[in-house]
């Protein structure tokens, strides 16, 4: 079998582990692929009406209308990065290479191929959990789409899903101020949840406002003695700037982010941004993903081929530049399940 084939090249991919994201593995749900050009979805508010009282044998009386949604038909987003390799890369030594009994040119392509597939897979999976970011902090999805192979770009707004549990103390109760009420603002917070028909069951926070818990003596106190004892705070760190802080008096497990990436302007940005903190369920954003499409053969054998994968590998090459580019498609889409199932709250 032709290992730089697309059929071999899936083969591999599925065999890999899952990449990991912390806001896309609290919140995310994968409900894997679908064979429509289009995400087809509803849109829920729930609402808690009650039972009608009666008077005996006078029958029933109608309730007020089922729950409301909302359909919405939103486009997939294609998310294709690539990798070029050229004669240079073939003729020097790779990161850490034998100086001695080196590769030959044969050999470090096919390292560069498989290094190639695991960073592009780490791409996208930093764009599936920008998305999600995205949806959490504002109820939006707007993304970039790039042209012109990357050297042009233009904003699309794709999604308003109507979110408005947003939160905030009273002026002078901030969080890192003397006259802060945590534990009533978390009590408001749980209750917009819980108004939304969502879970209280984590609590992801920036780290400055972990920072101001931490300080806040009367709160601390309020902390699962499992986590919190003789002074000492037993936290738990679980990968790219998450820590696990705990369980707080509610029984909702808590966690600290300074995790940072990299955003399309070229700035570095916190993953939760300071201040604030989101609250709310598991499995919050249902991810699925659409079919890719792509030409694989070249001149008069050239024809469209599509797969209902996740991700698609394709590699091509181009005989006047003397290089090859391996490229990674990949077309998901992200939306909640119940809008207002989750809050968002600033709370410095």
């Amino acid at each position: 079998m032709d290992i730089y084939s697309t059929r071999a090249q899936l083969a591999a991919i599925e065999l890999m582990p899952r990449e990991f994201g912390f806001l896309d593995d609290l919140f995310g749900k994968d409900d894997g692929t679908v064979e429509d050009e289009k995400a087809i979805f509803d849109v829920k508010k729930g609402t808690t009406p009650m039972a009608p009282t009666v008077k005996p044998g006078a029958g029933g009386v109608v309730m007020t209308p089922r729950d409301g949604y909302e359909t919405k038909e939103i486009a997939f987003c294609c998310i294709a990065p690539e990798r070029i390799i050229e004669d240079e890369n073939l003729k020097g030594r790779m990161f850490g290479e034998k100086v001695l009994g080196a590769m030959t040119p044969e050999q470090r392509e096919k390292k560069i191929l498989a290094q190639d597939l695991q960073d592009m897979r780490k791409a996208i999976a930093r764009r599936e959990e920008w998305m999600i970011r995205q949806i959490l902090l504002t109820g939006k999805l707007e993304v970039f789409t790039y042209t012109n192979e990357g050297r042009s770009k233009k904003a699309n707004l794709l999604a308003d899903f109507n979110f408005t549990n947003f939160y905030a103390p009273a002026a002078g109760k901030e969080w890192d101020q003397s006259g802060a009420d945590i534990v009533y603002d978390f009590e408001k917070i749980y209750d917009l949840v819980y108004a939304g028909h969502g879970n209280m069951e984590q609590i992801v926070m920036a780290q400055d406002v972990w920072t101001a818990l931490r300080n806040n003596e009367k709160f601390m106190k309020t902390m699962d003695r499992d986590h919190v004892r003789m002074g000492e705070i037993n936290t738990k760190y679980r990968g790219l700037g998450l820590r696990y802080l705990g369980v707080n008096h509610d029984g909702v497990e808590m966690y600290a982010s300074s995790g940072t990436f990299i955003d399309d302007d070229g700035s570095t940005k916190l993953s939760v941004p300071n201040g604030k903190l989101i609250a709310g369920g598991k499995n919050l954003i249902k991810k699925i993903y659409g079919p890719v499409t792509q030409v694989e053969e070249p001149g008069m054998n050239a024809k469209h081929k599509t797969y209902i994968k996740k991700q698609v590998p394709l590699r091509y090459g181009s005989i006047d530049g003397n290089s090859i580019k391996n490229r990674l498609t990949s077309c998901p889409m992200m939306m909640p399940y119940n809008v207002d199932s989750w809050a968002v709250a600033t709370v410095l």
